[in-house]
């Protein structure tokens, strides 16, 4: 009886210094149980560290982001405009050359080109400045009666770092769609230094348009008698934003819907300029 007690007892020490009789249970070897990894989910393990983002910095970061055009000079130049007005102009400083002063736009089937123009260089202009451009506006308002030599003189003087002349097309063949940008060239050119910073923003800018947009894009035209382009001492381009004489473009650049899309496409580019400048 003695030994039996000693082993009971014994058995009792082992079991207590076991956790068997604490309440326990120790796991059955039949039945496998699931190991959770240390760190792997475990806030309360040693090796586990949680650090907070640098919040300050990574609002400035952002900061810094959204005012990616900061320092930037954007001329718009809506194109045309209703005026009763008259006039001859010389296509260039270099020429006695003239052309009419204010010529009529495109028209679609509900929309003017001066009324397109104007809505999308204003989306535009709202998304420049939320980038943190400065934008001077040729013209805010349909009724305006201002020349291609004065388009050219308010970049002039406001020291744009980019003018952007806003059109639509229009063509006899109702086929004709896509968009296109037009760049000075040629011997009429004032400052001839303009001639290549001109394609090349014509070129990042018009990719980006037809990327937002999904519209053809037909290219880059050099031209040589646009008088805005022969008076402008900035680089200037011109964008052609589809044909109104086409029924499918005329009715999508009556939206506003792919309106916002031309002004995103052109901020787009308009960045990836800055960029490639900087």
């Amino acid at each position: 009886m003695a030994l039996k007690q000693l082993i009971a007892g014994s058995f009792a020490l082992i079991c207590m210094l076991c956790g068997c009789g604490s309440g326990i249970a120790l796991p059955d070897s039949g039945s496998a149980q699931p190991v959770q990894a240390v760190g792997s989910g475990d806030t309360g393990s040693a090796d586990t560290e949680l650090v907070d983002p640098p919040l300050e910095e990574s609002v400035t970061q952002a900061e810094d982001a959204e005012l990616q055009l900061s320092g930037l000079v954007i001329c718009l130049d809506p194109g045309h405009g209703i005026t009763a007005e008259t006039a001859q102009e010389r296509v260039s400083p270099l020429s006695e050359e003239t052309k009419a002063a204010y010529v009529s736009g495109a028209s679609g089937s509900n929309q003017s080109e001066q009324e397109v123009n104007l809505a999308v260089a204003e989306l535009t202009r709202a998304r420049l400045e939320q980038l943190g451009a400065q934008v001077v506006m040729t013209r805010q308002t349909e009724e305006a009666t201002i020349s291609n030599i004065e388009r050219a003189e308010i970049a002039n003087h406001a020291g744009a770092d980019l003018c952007i002349r806003i059109h639509a097309d229009g063509a006899d063949d109702p086929s004709a769609s896509g968009m296109s940008m037009q760049v000075p060239a040629g011997s009429l050119l004032g400052t001839p230094e303009i001639e290549a910073p001109s394609a090349q923003a014509a070129e990042i800018i018009l990719q980006a348009v037809t990327e937002s947009t999904g519209a053809r894009s037909r290219g880059l035209a050099q031209r040589s008698d646009l008088t805005g382009f022969n008076w402008s001492e900035v680089p200037c381009i011109l964008l052609e934003m589809g044909f109104l004489s086409n029924p499918q473009e005329d009715a999508l650049l009556e939206t506003e819907d792919y309106r916002q899309k031309i002004a995103d496409g052109i901020a787009e580019g308009v960045c990836r300029w800055a960029d490639r400048i900087r």
